[in-house]
């Protein structure tokens, strides 16, 4: 899977909320910008320390200007690459995460124009919106590895606090000439008051990617099902010490190979340690 397609792709929106549809989805999307300005207000640059896999990684995000659906200059925030780095081949360049910024907003703009409140549910016990935008054929171009188009997108806002709380993209990868469906689901959950700010973040994301494999991805599970399958083997041989050891080290990863072996797809728990504003 792409590297840009693996990045938690969230779009926020709010309003009050009654008890039955009332506000449209434009409306709820110019709601969400406002409340996002207004908590991240006075904040220029903070630092996330999250788990991933059972992996520590501190990523620090920065504030940026784009170009906003009007062609006025728009702030936002983006992922702060460290100083001296330049993308090789096969990792991401600073440049992709200045484009990344800018698609978002576009996105964001694009989605909110085609998209429709279409319930009031119930996500983790809170009381949300739920928008849809479908027939949105945006194409995202992925260089050597092909192209991908969303087609629907279906987002659930908290309606109290405003904040997104699931989503589901649905659409298809173009690798070789050949179209194959593919879904993404993030959920945000663990919401918490930042320290030190007005900012109110998830704590706890999960990501999950399911969808027709192409042929060179069929041999990489394949691979991995194999060294996954020699892998346990060595285990089983390992005093218990060692055993629950490696698993305290390496569970998430194995768990994560596990499913995508039996054809489960892929899905990543993050948890978020601290943030930390500067």
């Amino acid at each position: 899977m792409h590297k840009k397609l693996m990045l938690p792709v969230i779009l926020a929106f709010t309003l009050p909320a009654p008890p039955a549809i009332a506000a449209d989805a434009q409306d709820i999307v110019a709601k969400v910008l406002e409340m996002q300005d207004e908590r991240r207000k006075g904040v220029n640059r903070y630092t996330v320390q999250q788990s991933v896999m059972g992996q520590t990684v501190q990523v620090v995000f920065e504030r940026t200007t784009v170009t906003g659906p009007d062609g006025k200059p728009m702030d936002t925030f983006q992922v702060r690459m460290p100083q001296g780095f330049s993308g090789t081949e096969g990792e991401m360049s600073r440049e992709d995460f200045d484009d990344m910024s800018q698609n978002a907003v576009d996105a964001m703009h694009e989605i909110a124009e085609q998209a429709k409140v279409v319930g009031n549910e119930s996500v983790d016990g809170r009381d949300a919106y739920h928008l849809q935008a479908t027939d949105l054929n945006r194409v995202e171009d992925l260089g050597d590895e092909g192209e991908f188009t969303m087609k629907t997108i279906d987002v659930w806002v908290d309606s109290d606090k405003y904040v997104p709380l699931r989503m589901i993209m649905d659409g298809t990868m173009n690798t070789d000439g050949t179209e194959r469906p593919i879904t993404m689901e993030v959920h945000q959950q663990d919401y918490r008051d930042v320290p030190g700010s007005n900012m109110y973040e998830s704590y706890r994301q999960i990501m999950r990617m399911n969808g027709e494999m192409s042929d060179e991805m069929k041999a990489q599970v394949e691979q991995a099902r194999a060294g996954l399958e020699e892998f346990e083997k060595q285990m089983e041989s390992m005093p218990e010490g060692q055993r629950q050891m490696m698993m305290n080290m390496m569970g998430d990863q194995i768990e994560m190979m596990r499913k995508l072996a039996a054809g489960d797809g892929i899905e990543i728990v993050t948890e978020v340690v601290s943030i930390i504003v500067e």
